[in-house]
């Protein structure tokens, strides 16, 4: 799960005991995030000395030779695939339990956060981060109150990042949006109040930047939460515009809306985009993945036996 000069050791050491060396990818490798700003306390330090370490583990040839490649994004697999073209590269998506999004939880939200009774719930589940996004969706709630005025912007998370976190509550001050607006603080996953949150809400919004997967996501559809997500190379992997979700353009909140509108004011739509959700957690249920991951694994070790006996 790591690349670098521990992937290179790794590898180094799968080699010599013949076993197979498979590398997993979490974030953007072929397909970056936006790089973030450096922070000029930690520039120009001097020389980095594990570089030596790494160029003596290999450590910039982890990728190429590994003998399969995991990656949860489609984007990041296709582009996998282009520069390596003769490695197996396999889509291992993160996985959900759909048992725990399912159980009713709504009493565990309702006594946590009494303000969300009889309110329009509109949800964000992630860190306070630029990255995360939440001041765009703030800059919306005054077209969005005027229309539905007992809607309550809830965000869930912790803030990792306190000038930003500052910024926030300094617009939603300023927008005059502090009766519809609720953060709750950062809440362990798959914590009763975060599971019965995403219960009670009509609506979970998702408008990062960048999202290398989006388990929210699946979080979401296995709760029974219609989704409306930013267009990321991670929610692209699993959104359906208008089927299992719906999708919109940061630099165009005109579709923001219209799609917001149709989920709110449009029952049919709404059921119909939640059913689609239900259906396609049950892909992405851990049991079921996990069963994926075992397959693969026993294949690379029944082709590492059967290469070093005939060797």
């Amino acid at each position: 799960h790591t690349l670098g000069r521990i992937g290179g050791i790794a590898g180094s050491a799968a080699r010599r005991r013949h076993l197979p060396f498979v590398v997993s990818i979490h974030g953007g490798v072929m397909d970056p995030p936006p790089s973030a700003p450096v922070d000029p306390k930690n520039a120009g330090r001097g020389l980095e000395w594990g570089r030596v370490f790494g160029w003596w583990w290999r450590a910039h040839h982890v990728l190429e030779e590994a003998d399969a490649i995991l990656t949860c994004n489609t984007r990041e697999a296709e582009l996998l695939r282009e520069r390596h073209p003769h490695q197996l590269i396999a889509v291992q998506p993160h996985g959900v339990s759909t048992a725990l999004f399912r159980a009713d939880r709504r009493a565990a939200a309702r006594a946590a956060f009494p303000a969300i009774v009889g309110r329009d719930v509109l949800l964000t589940v992630a860190r306070v981060d630029p990255v995360k996004n939440q001041l765009w969706v703030v800059r919306q709630l005054p077209r969005i109150v005027a229309r539905h005025p007992q809607v309550l912007l809830v965000m869930a998370g912790a803030c990792t990042n306190a000038d930003y976190g500052a910024e926030l509550q300094r617009e939603i001050q300023r927008l005059g949006m502090e009766r519809h607006v609720l953060l709750t603080g950062g809440l362990p996953p798959g914590d009763p109040r975060v599971v019965g949150l995403m219960q009670e809400a009509r609506v979970a919004i998702l408008p990062s930047i960048t999202e290398t997967f989006g388990l929210v996501i699946l979080e979401s559809w296995a709760a029974g939460l219609a989704t409306l997500a930013s267009r990321t190379s991670g929610s692209l992997g699993l959104v359906r515009d208008g089927e299992n979700g719906s999708l919109f353009s940061l630099d165009n909140p005109d579709e923001f809306h219209a799609k917001l509108e149709r989920l709110l004011q449009d029952p049919a739509a709404h059921t119909r985009t939640v059913a689609a959700g239900r259906r396609g957690a049950d892909d992405y249920d851990i049991a079921v993945l996990a069963g994926r991951v075992r397959d693969l694994y026993a294949r690379l070790i029944e082709e590492k036996h059967a290469l070093r006996h005939s060797a």
